[in-house]
Order: structure tokens, then C-alpha cells, then sequence
């Protein structure tokens, strides 16, 4: 039986600026996963509700952000877990970048969606709030995509 590589604590993770940015995705995340649930602009109400009102909230919450924040938290954990060093072969950070590209198509898509959404709805302050956090996402997610084009070597390096 053959042993994969040991796995340790990565103790440089908050070395890097990528890191502190995989982290307040993740925040930015599940801010925007509770008020795409709670406050999603709806034609039916003018308020805030916790209940699925259309199909595009759904999909906003399950494709956008919830595989989002999967995808995010499972970078991060792997990050501390050492697993980019000790699966050096397979090229994590060229993963990392993919991933990070995916993620920023996913939440201008969220977005184009949101304010569609928004613009079809009745006029409601409450409805500006998954707006705002959805666009305070996707920043998150191309100052990342920005940082990721900017290095040379995709190693990480």
C-alpha cells in the first residue's frame, strides 16, 4: 500500500496577499448567500421574506453562491492543509487560477441576473441589499482574477 504525501500545517498561509483575499471571498460569500435568501427582489412582495419566491433564486443561491463558497473553501483549506506543496505535480495553482476565472464568470453572471431580476421587480429599498453585496462579491473575485493575470509563473512563485 502506497502512502500519498504527508500533509501539514501551512504556517505561511497568511504570508501571501492572495490568502487574506481567499478569506474575505469567503465572508463576502456567505454575506451574500443569507441576503440572496432573505431579501432576493421579488414581484409579490415588497419586503424582505425567508421563502424561495422564483426559480432565479435557486439558482442564485445554489449555483452561484453556494458552489462558489464551496469552491472557495475548499482552496483555503487545502491551502492550510499544505496541500499545494505536497501535490506539487499536479499544478495547484494553475487549478487555483481556473477556479478563480470560473468563479469570476459565475458572479458576473449572478450579477447581470440580480439586476435583471431587480429591474423586473417593483421598486423596494430592501431589494438593493443582495445587489450591493453580489457587487461587493464579484470586486473580491476580480481584484483576485487581476492578481492571479498579473503573476508571471503560475506556480505560484
Amino acid at each position: 500500500m502506497t502512502d500519498g504525501p504527508p500533509l501539514m500545517l501551512n504556517r505561511a498561509f497568511f504570508e501571501r496577499k492572495e490568502n487574506f483575499l481567499k478569506i474575505l471571498q469567503l465572508v463576502f460569500g456567505f454575506i451574500n448567500l443569507f441576503t440572496n435568501y432573505w431579501c432576493y427582489p421579488n414581484p409579490h412582495f415588497l419586503y424582505c421574506g425567508e421563502r424561495y419566491f422564483t426559480s432565479s433564486q435557486v439558482f442564485q443561491l445554489v449555483v452561484f453562491n453556494g458552489f462558489c463558497l464551496f469552491l472557495t473553501l475548499s482552496m483555503i483549506l487545502a491551502n492550510i492543509a499544505g496541500a499545494y506543496d505536497a501535490f506539487y505535480k499536479t499544478n495547484p495553482y494553475l487549478l487555483e487560477r481556473y477556479l478563480v476565472f470560473l468563479q469570476t464568470f459565475l458572479y458576473t453572471v449572478a450579477c447581470i441576473t440580480l439586476i435583471v431580476d431587480y429591474e423586473n421587480s417593483p421598486y423596494a429599498k430592501a431589494f438593493t441589499v443582495p445587489l450591493i453585496s453580489t457587487t461587493f462579491t464579484l470586486l473580491a473575485y476580480v481584484i483576485d482574477t487581476t492578481m492571479q493575470c498579473r503573476r508571471k509563473n503560475p506556480l505560484g512563485h
